[in-house]
């Protein structure tokens, strides 16, 4: 597993990554002293729990000092806690304020 192998990295003190994560796609995006290096997008695939796909979320950006995560409040608690369960440093997550589900208002 991936995760094995990136866990023992430290992490650099100058990188970043900003993460919206929902039920269906991850976007990831890093930055290195401060300026965006690389943007990734994440697919959940058919087959895969929303669990298993945030913590395949959370393996891409183990090895950051800092991430910012961003989506609907479900998702962020379940990354949040993949995160703290594969590195042990909830101190480097940032989260941003939840986003409330898009859909019809009922009046």
């Amino acid at each position: 597993m991936a995760a094995r192998k990136r866990a023992g990295r430290k992490a650099r003190r100058d990188s970043g990554a900003s993460v919206w994560i929902d039920t269906n796609q991850a976007v990831i995006i890093r930055s290195d002293a401060g300026r965006p290096s690389g943007v990734e997008v994440l697919i959940r695939l058919p087959a895969e729990t929303e669990a298993r796909f945030e913590a395949r979320t959370a393996d891409e950006v183990l090895d950051v000092e800092q991430v910012l995560v961003a989506g609907p409040a479900e998702q962020q608690v379940g990354f949040d806690r993949a995160f703290v369960a594969l590195t042990h440093r909830p101190d480097r997550l940032v989260a941003a304020s939840p986003i409330a589900p898009v859909g019809p208002t009922v009046s």
